[in-house]
């Protein structure tokens, strides 16, 4: 049990202290029209700069990082405003030429203060490398209420108590959201690193608040229409198959496979809130901050698995009972997620339309 424990502990917090090799930082402004941005983005492609420094990218295009390119030039005493630029430390190299001769010596003996200087220029003080933690939050919630995941946690550790017991049933579960974690901590890192290897968060900015917006209408659907066309759960095709891999679960190591297998069955359901999350953070661009808020967006997702598997085990509440009152409150979690997600995709195409 100690090792069970000791393993979730460690998972949780691995993430959280990835920021002890944090990599050198830039910001680097750009636009996707721009000749010599494609220069220096092939560049820093070639020369894996995009893996071995922390690179922020603000879109020229985006009125408030061009006001704030505008101001950093005014404090270097420059006259005009043009891309691409990076700045390092409080050094601003301006041109592809400079760029591609200068980057690499002078990121070497920079100081890592590079974000907090722009931050100095921003309008309010709000960071470009953090998603607002009121967004991040209000997806993982909606996620955590998320109805097919409970099945799925209550299934599991109800089987397993009424094959071996409490105590394996309290291992399995832990260990069960010990996987979605890392599972879903890991597809959340392949995601954010696909959008900014393609170099399109330009266009997720968009895509992301029209699908919080479809998201949050198909739950309000299954609010009040449930079971009509489709519905926000694991396919009913799927579940067969995931009940047979829970239902032969034997060992909290067990759990921890099916924790990872399971994952998988679940997307199609619990993905939504997520893929907008990492739409936003590729937006930004920004490795150290993505570490620490996909950690936090997973910790707060898996918060409720570990709340049931607690309960079940301290207070020998029953599977048929949590099950039951899933089933009572179906709609009610659909309605939740639902307003939510459409709240935030309306705030989110306000904000960049």
């Amino acid at each position: 049990m100690k090792k069970i424990l000791f393993l979730l502990a460690f998972l949780f917090v691995l993430p959280l202290n990835a920021n002890a090799q944090e990599k050198k930082p830039a910001v680097y402004f750009y636009a996707d029209w721009c000749s010599h941005c494609q220069k220096v983005n092939a560049y820093f492609e070639e020369n894996g700069i995009y893996e071995k420094y922390d690179i922020q990218k603000l879109n020229f295009d985006e009125p408030e990082n061009k006001k704030i390119l505008s101001k950093i030039f005014e404090d270097q005493g420059m006259q005009s405003s043009g891309i691409p630029a990076i700045i390092i430390d409080e050094q601003m190299l301006v041109g592809d030429a400079p760029i591609i001769k200068q980057f690499e010596t002078t990121i070497e003996k920079s100081k890592g203060t590079a974000p907090a200087y722009v931050e100095k220029f921003r309008e309010g003080g709000q960071s470009a490398s953090a998603v607002p933690l009121a967004a991040l939050i209000s997806a993982a919630l909606v996620d955590a209420i998320n109805p097919c995941a409970f099945a799925v946690l209550i299934l599991l550790v109800a089987t397993v108590t009424n094959a071996q017991g409490k105590r394996r049933a309290l291992q399995s579960g832990l260990m069960f959201s010990l996987a979605i974690f890392a599972s879903y901590f890991l597809m959340g890192l392949g995601l954010y690193k696909a959008i900014t290897i393609f170099n399109i968060p330009l266009v997720i900015s968009t895509v992301v608040g029209l699908l919080a917006i479809l998201l949050g209408l198909a739950n309000l659907k299954d609010a009040f229409w449930y079971g009509k066309f489709f519905i926000m759960e694991v396919p009913l095709s799927w579940r067969p198959r995931m009940q047979t891999i829970l239902k032969h679960v034997t060992s909290p190591f067990g759990a921890l496979s099916a924790g990872l297998l399971v994952s998988l069955f679940l997307l199609p359901c619990s993905s939504g809130p997520y893929v907008v999350i990492v739409g936003l953070l590729a937006e930004r661009v920004n490795m150290a901050s993505t570490i620490s808020q996909l950690a936090l967006y997973n910790l707060i997702f898996v918060t409720p698995m570990v709340a049931i598997t607690l309960a079940m085990y301290f207070f020998d509440i029953k599977g048929k009972k949590l099950e039951q009152l899933r089933k009572d409150n179906l709609k009610l979690l659909h309605a939740i997620g639902g307003t939510i997600m459409l709240i935030m995709g309306i705030y989110l195409l306000k904000g960049w339309l």
